[in-house]
Order: C-alpha cells, then structure tokens, then sequence
C-alpha cells in the first residue's frame, strides 16, 4: 500500500509543472495516514467508541504522539507536520525539477524516499500507540 502510494507520487514528479508533485505527495500522504490510522484503530470515529479510560489513553497517547499521530487536532497541523519534517526533501526536490530530465528522476527518488520514510515513521509510531492501547484494561 505504502510502497503503491509513494509510486504514484513518484510518477507525478515527471510533470513538468512546478508544484504538482508536491500536492499529489501531501495529498497521498494524508490519505495513507488516515488509511493507517483506520488499520490501527486510531481513527476518531474508532477512538470515539472505546470506553472512557482508553479514549482518555488513546488522545494523549496521540497527542504526545505528535506529528503525523495528531489526527485529531486538525488537517491543517497534519498537512504543517508533514511540511515540517519533509521541508527540505521537498525543497530539494523542488530545486532539481529545474535541471530537465535528469532533475525530473532525482525529484521522484526523493519524493518516493520521502514519504516511505514519513509513513513507515507513522507506522511504527501507530505500533506503539495501539500496543499501548492494548495493555489497558478495557474498562
């Protein structure tokens, strides 16, 4: 699913038009997170219906969490997140589409590097919050 996504992402740093491949990166970003999140359990709607103790658990295991797991503060800290930890990749590969062809293909290798990194990061942070999750009593 990841590896899928972040293809696709790739392939959308060959349009030639400034800024594309980073809005469809962000956008299938954030659709993968939420996927993620759904997979783990850790969507609002699914944290809504756990007992009290663990939705109490659940949003502060998020919150501290922080980053990409903060689903619940919002798209727009989710999208400032994920500029936050990517920024400089992202400059980056912005700056090689100048350089034709060549800079193209260095774009979507940084792109596709990108976000299998920031995902398998909210992976394994999602690990650890519903392993957490799990250990509480459901009461």
């Amino acid at each position: 699913m990841m590896r899928k996504r972040a293809l696709l992402g790739a392939a959308s740093s060959l349009i030639p038009i400034p800024g594309v491949d980073l809005l469809t990166d962000i956008t299938l970003m954030l659709n993968l997170i939420g996927e993620i999140n759904q997979r783990f359990g850790l969507s609002e709607a699914q944290i809504e219906n756990y007992s009290k103790t663990r939705k109490v658990l659940a949003y502060k295991l998020l919150v501290t969490g922080g980053g990409m797991l903060a689903s619940r503060l919002g798209m727009t800290s989710l999208v400032v997140g994920v500029l936050r930890i990517a920024g400089g990749r992202l400059l980056a590969m912005e700056a090689s589409r100048l350089v034709p062809i060549a800079g193209q293909i260095v774009a979507a290798a940084i792109g596709y590097w990108a976000m299998t990194s920031l995902v398998s990061r909210h992976i394994e942070a999602c690990v650890q919050v519903s392993a957490r999750l799990r250990e509480t009593p459901a009461a």
